[in-house]
């Protein structure tokens, strides 16, 4: 888990509080950044005007917020507003999708600069605020900050919450008043939130499969067409370029690219078996992890026999300071390991045996009919051939003549 704390800003942003930090804390998984990466990708290829907007949902439990998942909005076309009633279809859909977890609409997000909010964005946080949460909170992507973004450092983003403040910037704590930021001297005012990555083992290896995939992909774009050129010599030491155009190579070097491309169903395969790879290497890595972190705890510790001078004199070598936790942890895995692992290996290898016979026996069975119908067909065909020999020889026509005709009906 990463943590974020709320960094104030330089510059005076009239749309950001300058109050107190917020007691909310925000948990952000890292599935809505994928989400939101795609939905600008497509949004920047497909050429669209309108702003990027998107719902976000979680759960709230007292100050903790949870940003679990996003979904992108649909604006109406010319005065950039939500489309109501397709939003509320769609947000409906995606409760029923994650109903096990009873997530429901916690804020949304949009693109914005890294200086704040501004006045574009306060009609659409004004609708979410109306029709489904009073609390909503906005998730803020900063374009600028990618370009300049520097391994290990701050995720281009900024969580808000808003408030109503007065003109001075003094929040407003009157219950009694009506809470509208179109009375006088009431603003509606963004505070930045402090939030923590935090990332589940099915997440980890979603990223771990997205990292590996970027870190190796490559473009895939259409070669040009170009004639082959050669060197062609007049004997005075003079050279000259020459086109020569091979029509049919080009072809057949078409055809051989056209067979190399995989179907869907090997693009499928394909994905299954490299995730699984992905998986496999991650459970790898961590294993080696393990196994290197009690390699190097400190031999008093290992042996049972440790004192308070030992420990000191171990750690100033490269031992690794002791955590009962994570021992705890390791223990607790291990002991699971009795339930990977049957009880009976000969029962059970008898068993992977005797399906593997069955699996086989199928396969020869499946060979020896494909094997009886080509004979059949074989047949068929001889008697054919014989038939029309007979009929020849009968009515004193050609033998050849009528086996080249039975052939030709064949064919």
């Amino acid at each position: 888990m990463t943590s974020h704390g709320a960094v104030p800003r330089q510059g005076a942003n009239p749309f950001v509080s300058q109050a107190g930090s917020s007691e909310l804390q925000v948990i952000l998984h890292p599935l809505v950044l994928l989400t939101i990466s795609d939905y600008i990708s497509r949004h920047t290829l497909r050429g669209k005007t309108h702003p990027i907007v998107g719902g976000v949902l979680g759960q709230q439990n007292g100050r903790e917020i949870t940003i679990e998942h996003a979904f992108e909005v649909k604006m109406e076309e010319g005065n950039n507003t939500v489309a109501e009633g397709w939003f509320a279809k769609r947000l409906e859909q995606m409760k029923l999708v994650h109903k096990d977890r009873q997530l429901d609409l916690v804020g949304w997000f949009t693109l914005l600069p890294s200086s704040g909010p501004n006045e574009s964005i306060l009609p659409v946080h004004r609708f979410f605020l109306a029709n489904y949460n009073e609390s909503a909170i906005l998730l803020a992507f900063h374009p600028d900050q990618v370009l300049n973004h520097s391994a290990g450092g701050k995720l281009p983003l900024t969580i808000y919450e808003s408030n109503l403040e007065v003109e001075g910037g003094k929040p407003t704590n009157d219950e009694d008043k009506r809470m509208d930021d179109g009375e006088s001297g009431l603003q509606l005012r963004f505070r930045e939130l402090p939030y923590s990555v935090e990332t589940e083992e099915t997440e980890m290896i979603g990223m771990n499969y997205v990292a590996s995939g970027s870190a190796n992909a490559s473009a895939v774009t259409s070669k040009e067409k170009e004639p082959a050129r050669s060197v062609e010599s007049n004997g005075k030491g003079k050279r000259r370029l020459i086109e020569s155009e091979e029509p049919e190579i080009q072809a057949e070097e078409g055809t051989q690219a056209s067979e190399d491309t995989l179907n869907k169903e090997e693009e499928e395969m394909v994905a299954a078996l490299t995730t699984k790879a992905n998986a496999i290497k991650m459970l790898q890595s961590r294993i080696d992890l393990m196994t290197a972190y009690l390699e190097r705890l400190p031999p008093a510790f290992k042996n049972g026999n440790s004192n308070p001078g030992d420990e000191d004199a171990d750690m100033d070598s490269d031992n690794t300071v002791p955590s009962l936790t994570v021992l705890r942890q390791i223990q607790a895995l291990v002991s699971r390991l009795d339930l990977i692992i049957p009880s009976d290996k000969e029962a059970f290898d008898k068993e992977i045996l005797q399906e593997t016979n069955d699996v086989q026996l199928v396969q020869l069975l499946n060979t020896i009919m494909q094997s009886t119908e080509k004979a059949r067909e074989v047949g068929k065909t001889f008697g054919i051939v014989q038939q029309g020999k007979i009929r020849s020889h009968q009515h004193g026509y050609d033998p050849s003549a009528g086996m080249s005709s039975v052939m030709d009906m064949l064919t």
